[in-house]
């Protein structure tokens, strides 16, 4: 268990939290002394860059404060998968993110890639915050800075992806949530021929992920209806995820989208990909008539990419909408999971609306109930019983998901069957043991 890090870096409240200058200096120091040290690297390469937060410039100057005579490639604002792809471009030790990702203008927060733009580890998260605690003396920054414009070679990849003027004749709506992929992803479009009409490019340090973005389905619904658009698509603030709207203004869900890319990548056919548990299990019986395999992993985009190694997958990818592609990256990329959507769209004589017939949902319902007692769910006596009668029967067909809330006095309900019918049955059973048990 890490005392500073979650689940994705280090986040929180802008100078109410950890996010302040004076810890992101002690942070600075202690990556310093954990990739000397730790690592055994004499001069660490260290490329840093954010999204366009107010408050990124005085944290990124705080981190570089202390990193001794490291060798570091500012960025200035860049999407995280564009610092990711710069971490190989550089041969970098070390990227460092400084972002909030979809969180409002008031948070901010770091991540860290290691030499090969994985996510660190637990083991070097621990390390590092070791370090922290440590009270080291300051490591005064001594080495070399520079800006390269790095975000020309990043564009230039992207568009490689597709041939010349695939999207010829597409009318593309675009919404960049007013962050970092403002500066690619329109230039990536419109380089590959699309129409792109564009919402969110007008950064002002405090309108990021504000009513725009890939958190706000409704407004990309309703802009791409006004543009007459072919297909909508929206990042979040740091362009790590990607939410995409058909013609008539409605949403993909997260597991369509992963689902069909996954449909027209003849690797998926022999490797399998990798979701998380949160994934609806309409998904997997989905992609199995095309002999797909389906692996399932903890919640985060850095849980889904260890997967994809440990089981050799070369997609994978959360219903939140991060998408990874390990040819192209081990970082999730919104523009990249766009381009696929579409390589796979252009191929395809279906409406986007058709589409979706080819990955079925099953009928989901989610509770959350209040309760007395938090009892190990293994030592109930009738909400165990049910667990494992349901799970019995929705072998295949669904499943189900019972958990305690971590912050309050309830415990969460999933139940997903064929049909709706099923799962109100199923959840029913599972509501009726838990007031037996809990109540």
């Amino acid at each position: 268990m890490t005392k500073y890090f979650g689940t994705d870096g280090i986040r929180g409240e802008y100078q109410n939290s950890v996010v302040r200058e004076d810890f992101f200096e002690k942070l600075s120091t202690a990556v310093y002394t954990y990739l000397k040290n730790s690592l055994k690297i004499e001069k660490p390469v260290i490329v840093i860059g954010g999204d366009t937060r107010f408050s990124r410039e005085s944290l990124t100057d705080a981190f570089c404060k202390n990193l001794g005579n490291s060798i570091v490639y500012d960025l200035k604002t860049a999407p995280t998968p564009a610092i990711a792809f710069a971490v190989k471009h550089f041969n970098a030790d070390l990227g460092v993110v400084i972002t909030a990702s979809h969180n409002p203008f008031t948070d901010n927060g770091i991540k860290f890639f290691d030499k090969n733009a994985f996510k660190i580890s637990d083991s070097a998260q621990e390390k590092i915050e070791e370090f922290i605690d440590s009270n080291l003396p300051e490591t005064s920054f001594s080495g070399e800075l520079s800006a390269p414009n790095i975000l020309e070679k990043y564009i230039e990849k992207m568009c490689s992806l597709l041939p010349a003027n695939a999207l010829a004749n597409m009318d593309i709506s675009l919404d960049c949530a007013n962050g970092a992929t403002y500066l690619t992803s329109p230039k990536v479009l419109e380089k590959l021929g699309a129409k792109v009409n564009c919402i969110g490019v007008s950064p002002d340090g405090k309108n990021i992920n504000d009513k725009v973005g890939s958190e706000c389905p409704e407004n990309l619904s309703k802009f791409c209806l006004e543009n007459s658009s072919d297909i909508a698509i929206a990042h979040d603030g740091d362009g790590d995820r990607l939410l995409i709207c058909d013609s008539t203004g409605t949403p993909f869900a997260g597991e369509e989208i992963l689902g069909l890319i996954a449909m027209s990548d003849s690797s998926s056919k022999n490797l399998g990909i990798v979701t998380t548990i949160q994934s609806n299990t309409g998904l997997d019986a989905s992609l199995a008539k095309h002999f797909i395999k389906v692996f399932r992993c903890g919640v985060g985009d850095r849980l889904v990419s260890q997967s994809m190694q440990e089981n050799k997958c070369i997609i994978g990818g959360e219903n939140s909408g991060h998408y990874i592609f390990s040819d192209i990256s081990p970082c999730g990329d919104g523009l990249a999971g766009a381009i696929k959507f579409l390589s796979f769209y252009i191929k395809n004589k279906d409406s986007l609306s058709d589409l979706r017939k080819h990955i079925k949902l099953f009928p989901t319902l989610s509770k959350a109930i209040k309760i007395k007692n938090k009892i190990p769910i293994e030592g109930t006596k009738n909400l165990s019983k049910a667990i494992l009668e349901c799970e019995k029967n929705l072998v295949g067909k669904g499943r189900t998901l019972v958990r305690y809330s971590g912050t309050e006095n309830k415990i969460r309900l999933l139940v997903e069957a064929q049909d709706s019918e099923s799962t109100a049955k199923y959840m029913n059973i599972l509501e009726q043991a838990v007031e037996n048990d809990l109540q």
